[in-house]
């Protein structure tokens, strides 16, 4: 169905020329008066198709009439106008003269019915035909119904069609605005084709920017640079966008240069525009900005052409909303590749096996709670058979937590390279740390080196949970300890040192062992730790796995909260 042209109505865009002849051919075989079509330069639609006694009577009648002035009338005719939307499409047209004879009943009714007029007010008129057979006043009320009646056919076609067009221009916005990828060009085509389907000077779209308070343009058609540059515009004194955004969803403005509430009345004289149209754009209750349309003359907006607006601003709100999340989960997609490649890498810094060592037998657990943990342990092959154990456990968890372990881990490998004190290396990592983090990123790090020809154990502890040496059967606590790292550069370090027996077993873990909680938010704690680790094990492996598995037994289905970390030894 083609776009109508609201300027250039024709009476056959809305009935068919057929349509129309039957009208014409009915109701002059009724009254048997002459009953023509024109359009609305006075062009014949119709072809009259008259009887031998209409001639010859309608000649009696224009010899009787021919000097006889009255009212609605066009020389020797009776008229009456067909008007849709205040234009005149057509005109139906009745030779003066004469009386309508007996009507037909049935076929009065078929008529009505068939075009839709009012069987009773049509018999009414007919009746007076009978009563007033040398008056004209029927025969000229019974024209005008004609004519009303195909107006009001028209008239219905005409907003049928409209409606069809809007919600066609609705649908082809909607489906504009299904590719979110490119928002920009999709809201630019939106006020171009907003401004042609309302018939209206020019549109813009406007976009809130909470930070600033200002409503942003982001979409224009049709307006000059000059009015686009007349100033900002703040929500917070835009009483206008203010209303828009509120409950009734629009605001009218009839004439810009006089309204006090437009911000900038001066420019709008200038830009010659006059009434506009502001609708709120909205999406699940939060405002995103306006859709502004824009005439040059003064001019009403019907409830239907509103509606119309408001359609389009939803659908352009759901779109900048659409394109939001788009590049939200296209960022979090690219964040997500990250975050696996550093897991990744940091897996590879971990130790996934324990190394051999002469007189050890060693494990080791690493269950990160996120992708990226803040717990590490590592095994430090030193020289004249001497290995380094550490656990460590960075403040925090996720992505900075897991660069903080890096940085601390590659220090104290560099540190243990080039001093033998374990004193002065937690001395020197923990400057490096007070250096690269803030206080409250703080490291919690025990640092062990065992001699395995001499059977030594020296250790040093920055603030970390003791390491549990579990000897006949009796678990006790090595003592001893530290400064947390990275809170006090000037913080001073000390070591201390155990000699070894066969059948002893170290155990060196991080805090979210003991810290495990189950539902009922008690900890696993230490006393038991102690008891896991006296059910002991065969070799280091299930002593760890033991351990392990009565934590995970104790929180049963909870969820992980912190990192756990172990290292044990077990001495042959």
């Amino acid at each position: 169905m083609s776009n109508l042209d609201p300027d250039h109505l024709r009476l056959t865009d809305f009935m068919d020329l057929p349509t129309l002849q039957e009208i014409q051919d009915s109701f002059s075989s009724i009254a048997e008066v002459k009953v023509t079509i024109t359009d609305a330069a006075g062009n014949l639609i119709t072809a009259p198709q008259p009887t031998s006694d209409f001639l010859r009577r309608q000649q009696a009648i224009e010899a009787a009439e021919e000097n006889v002035p009255g009212p609605m009338r066009e020389g020797r005719e009776y008229v009456a106008p067909i008007i849709v939307n205040n234009q005149r499409l057509g005109t139906i047209r009745m030779s003066s003269g004469g009386a309508m004879s007996t009507a037909d009943e049935s076929k009065l009714a078929t008529i009505a019915e068939r075009h839709q007029l009012d069987t009773r007010t049509l018999k009414q008129i007919f009746s007076q035909f009978q009563r007033q057979k040398n008056t004209k006043s029927a025969a000229i009320q019974f024209l005008f119904l004609l004519a009303n009646a195909v107006a009001r056919l028209c008239y219905q076609e005409f907003q049928l069609r409209q409606r069809i067009n809007e919600l066609t221009a609705v649908y082809n916005v909607s489906m504009l605005m299904a590719d979110a990828r490119e928002v920009g060009k999709v809201l630019q085509r939106t006020v171009e084709m907003v401004t042609q389907i309302m018939d209206v000077k020019a549109a813009s779209i406007r976009l809130i920017d909470p930070e600033k308070d200002e409503l942003v343009i982001k979409a224009v058609h049709n307006l000059s640079e000059r009015y686009l540059s007349k100033g900002p515009i703040h929500l917070s004194s835009a009483a206008i966008d203010r209303e828009a955004l509120g409950p009734a969803g629009f605001c009218y403005v009839r004439n810009m240069a006089s309204d006090p509430r437009v911000l900038f009345p001066d420019e709008s004289l200038q830009e010659e525009i006059v009434s506009m149209l502001s609708v709120g754009m909205r999406y699940k209750g939060r405002s995103i900005g306006v859709l502004r349309v824009y005439t040059s003359q003064e001019q009403h907006f019907s409830q239907l052409r509103v509606d119309l607006l408001k359609a389009v601003a939803a659908q352009a709100a759901a779109a900048i909303e659409n394109a939001r999340l788009l590049v939200e989960s296209l960022e979090a997609e690219r964040l997500d590749e990250q975050v696996r490649m550093a897991a990744d890498i940091q897996r590879r810094l971990v130790p996934q096996q324990p190394p051999e060592a002469p007189g050890l037998d060693l494990a080791c657990i690493y269950v990160p709670c996120y992708e990226l943990g803040g717990d590490f342990l590592d095994f430090i092959k030193l020289p004249d058979d001497n290995l380094g154990l550490v656990v460590a456990d960075v403040a925090g968890k996720g992505v900075p937590a897991s660069l903080i372990m890096a940085s601390v881990r590659a220090s104290l490998r560099a540190q243990v390279d080039n001093h033998y004190y374990l004193y002065e290396v937690l001395r020197r990592v923990n400057v490096m740390v007070c250096r690269d983090t803030d206080p409250s990123e703080f490291i919690t790090l025990f640092y062990g080196v065992i001699d395995t020809r001499n059977r030594r154990f020296t250790y040093a502890n920055a603030g970390h949970p003791p390491a549990m040496l579990l000897r006949k059967g009796e678990v006790t606590e090595l003592p001893g300890g530290n400064m947390v790292l990275g809170v006090d550069p000037d913080e001073p370090f000390s070591q201390s040192f155990i000699e070894l027996q066969s059948g002893d077993v170290l155990l060196l873990y991080t805090d979210g062992l003991a810290e495990a909680m189950d539902f009922e938010n008690q900890l696993f704690g230490k006393e038991r730790i102690i008891e896991a680790l006296q059910r002991g094990g065969e070799n280091a492996h299930q002593i760890a796995e033991n351990v392990r598995w009565s934590m995970q037994r104790f929180v049963g289905l909870r969820k992980q909260s912190d990192d756990i970390s172990m290292i044990v030894a077990r001495f042959l």
